[in-house]
């Protein structure tokens, strides 16, 4: 395993234990969601890819989370966490600076 997929491999695992005070199915869905809107689409297939040929360092909530990821499907927008200019009169950007 490269140094990338171990990186991605810890991550998606870290990811997943934070989403783990909810239902297995919800942090499953955590997960997914935060997957999808803040990973590249190169580090989401090589996840996939990295899941389709060993998978072995990944815990449950992850698995869960890319069989949901692999299915295709795309998660509502998400609302606060990535909605900047929500009750302000601005053009859709960044928070930063």
């Amino acid at each position: 395993m490269s140094s990338t997929t171990d990186k991605l491999v810890r991550m998606m695992n870290q990811i997943a234990v934070e989403f783990g005070h909810q239902q297995r199915a919800d942090a499953a869905t955590a997960t997914w969601d935060h997957i999808w809107h803040f990973w590249d689409p190169d580090m989401r297939k090589r996840i996939l890819a990295y899941d389709d040929v060993d998978g072995t360092g990944l815990n449950a909530t992850a698995r869960l989370a890319l069989a949901k990821l692999r299915d295709g499907g795309r998660p509502a927008p998400q609302s606060k966490a990535t909605d900047f200019t929500s009750g302000r009169n601005q053009e859709p950007g960044s928070d930063a600076g």
